[in-house]
């Protein structure tokens, strides 16, 4: 906490009278496939959908709400979220969220109420493989001083360290304080199943990742082509992948407000979509419990 030295009315020494907290030891962002996730500085989780739209101040003016973030940096202008979604955006899993992170993680670097400048400690990003010298390099990037603008209001943020973590060491966390495994006694897995990746990953009795065991194979971006490939001829033109995850996301396999239904193609596909993965990643672990 920031302290400041001031006169006691009453002529008395000086007391330390607290002021405003400008320092975050730790924030924790998610780039996701699908979502963006992040803790705000009030330790309350955000997610807003993962979509991005670069943007003409004065000609597109994108308005802010709980599931959107508008950001100006230098003459970089782009919104996040629902209304980047709204305004036809690229999902992030269409491209790669590490290249993309420097801009998507302004999204969580966020100064407490009352200020416009933080200093965060640790930044902790999850990423699908922690090893990965490219990926690691683009989140060192994020180290240093940045200005900018998030909402409408400048900030200017300080980032010390970037920690990356493997997107799968939460899950198995969460498992096993859960007991969400059959058994502690024996390899347990994850199989995460993300939009641009599905990453297959086995840790210890003792927790420790056995990365020879890696298998990292297309995500739920790979359904989705599978099932437009099977309904295009019904249509006028080839659907909107993202309308297609939303509606299985839904659950009422929908194609946006079309009326069009996917349901039948989205069950064969699944069964040949899960059926390629799971004799791909049998073929190199065995029969094992997976989370």
């Amino acid at each position: 906490m920031i302290t400041s030295r001031m006169a006691s009315p009453l002529g008395l020494p000086n007391e330390q009278t607290p002021t405003l907290d400008l320092k975050r030891q730790i924030v924790v962002f998610d780039g996701g496939n699908r979502a963006l996730k992040w803790i705000d500085p009030d330790h309350q989780p955000r997610i807003i959908p993962a979509f991005i739209k670069s943007f003409e101040p004065g000609f597109d003016d994108p308005t802010p709400d709980d599931h959107s973030i508008v950001i100006s940096t230098g003459n970089d202008h782009f919104c996040l979220g629902a209304v980047a979604r709204d305004m036809k955006g690229t999902p992030v899993f269409q491209d790669n969220k590490c290249e993309l992170a420097k801009k998507l993680v302004l999204a969580a670097l966020e100064p407490h109420s009352g200020n416009s400048a933080v200093t965060i400690d640790r930044l902790v990003i999850a990423l699908p493989n922690s090893r990965n010298s490219t990926d690691l390099a683009d989140l060192k990037q994020i180290e240093g001083t940045h200005q900018f603008t998030r909402n409408g209001q400048r900030i200017t943020a300080v980032v010390h360290h970037v920690q990356p973590i493997d997107e799968t060491q939460a899950a198995y966390s969460f498992a096993m304080k859960r007991d969400l495994y059959r058994s502690k006694r024996q390899l347990n897995g994850v199989l995460d199943l993300g939009g641009g990746t599905g990453i297959g990953r086995l840790y210890s009795v003792g927790g420790s990742l056995i990365r020879e065991a890696d298998a990292i194979l297309p995500g739920t971006y790979d359904l989705a082509r599978r099932i437009s490939a099977r309904i295009t001829p019904q249509l006028v033109n080839s659907p909107d992948l993202s309308q297609i995850m939303d509606g299985i996301e839904r659950q009422d396999f929908t194609l946006g407000t079309s009326g069009v239904q996917f349901q039948d193609a989205f069950d064969l596909c699944r069964e040949q979509w899960l059926s390629d993965r799971l004799c791909r990643k049998n073929s190199k672990v065995g029969k094992l419990n997976f989370f």
